[in-house]
């Protein structure tokens, strides 16, 4: 049974030793994980299996209404809140942020989960929040629409170095509207959420809960559920699997094949 604890490297690490069948884990995550780089050289994750690519969990840089900066570098010297240890968007983070040369040792950051960090920028403890996840994101609803907030709009030629440094984060954008006072369109990555399961499982087992995703009830639950639910499709389940370097597990890759989407 999948289990979303949004922390992709916890996920990653329990399906890998048993303790999770299968769980939630973003994409640049699993690979490092898997390959046993980055973070995680000499400790490589052999027994994580693909079942599929579900959506893209969009990075929110969330600062106080009314401020804005430029680059990544104005965070130097800034409370900042870094996503909780063990999440993929705290592993992503430091090093995007190390490219614009903010490091622990010049910035006050703060290790915290979504709503957490909210309350603390709400509160004026905190001067930036990142979180990377499917919107609208409900603490940041509650945000919005009491004291407010601004998401940071990366320049193309940020976005286009980010994807240098994390090929799995993608240009993606976040309407205008989708969080109350937030009336502009927010250019920011993007890395897509991959649904795991350990090598251990049976191929029948595997089969059986792929067919079950795609099925007709499971299209009305997501088509009816959370406004991110509409971007899991088949269609798209296998965007970018191939180029990550991390297996299909066998009973998913069979039901793909006979649904035509692999060869």
């Amino acid at each position: 049974m999948a289990q979303s604890t949004t922390a992709s490297v916890f996920n990653n690490a329990a399906v890998q030793n048993g303790e999770l069948e299968a769980g939630l884990a973003a994409a640049d995550v699993t690979r490092s994980m898997y390959l046993g780089e980055g973070k995680f050289k000499g400790k490589p994750h052999p027994k994580l299996r693909i079942i599929a690519n579900l959506y893209p969990e969009d990075l929110h840089l969330v600062l106080p209404k009314g401020k804005r900066i430029n680059s990544l570098a104005d965070l130097k010297g800034k409370r900042v809140g870094i996503a909780q240890a063990g999440s993929g968007t705290q592993v992503a983070v430091l090093q995007m942020l190390e490219a614009w040369g903010v490091t622990r040792d010049n910035m006050e950051e703060a290790e915290l989960n979504n709503s957490q960090s909210a309350e603390r920028l709400a509160d004026g403890q905190l001067d930036a929040y990142f979180y990377a996840a499917g919107w609208p994101v409900a603490a940041m609803v509650q945000l919005a629409s009491t004291k407010g907030m601004e998401l940071h709009s990366f320049s193309e030629a940020d976005l286009k170095k980010i994807n240098q440094i994390i090929p799995a984060y993608i240009p993606s954008k976040i309407p205008a509207g989708v969080y109350e006072g937030v009336n502009y369109e927010v250019k920011t990555p993007a890395v897509s959420a991959l649904l795991v399961v350990s090598a251990d499982q049976p191929e029948d087992l595997v089969y059986g809960i792929t067919k079950a995703l795609w099925n007709k009830n499971t299209r009305k639950l997501l088509d009816n559920g959370h406004a991110k639910g509409k971007q899991i499709t088949l269609e798209t389940a296998l965007d970018g699997v191939k180029e990550l370097g991390v297996p299909l597990h066998p009973g998913a890759a069979k039901f793909y094949k006979e649904a035509g989407l692999l060869k």
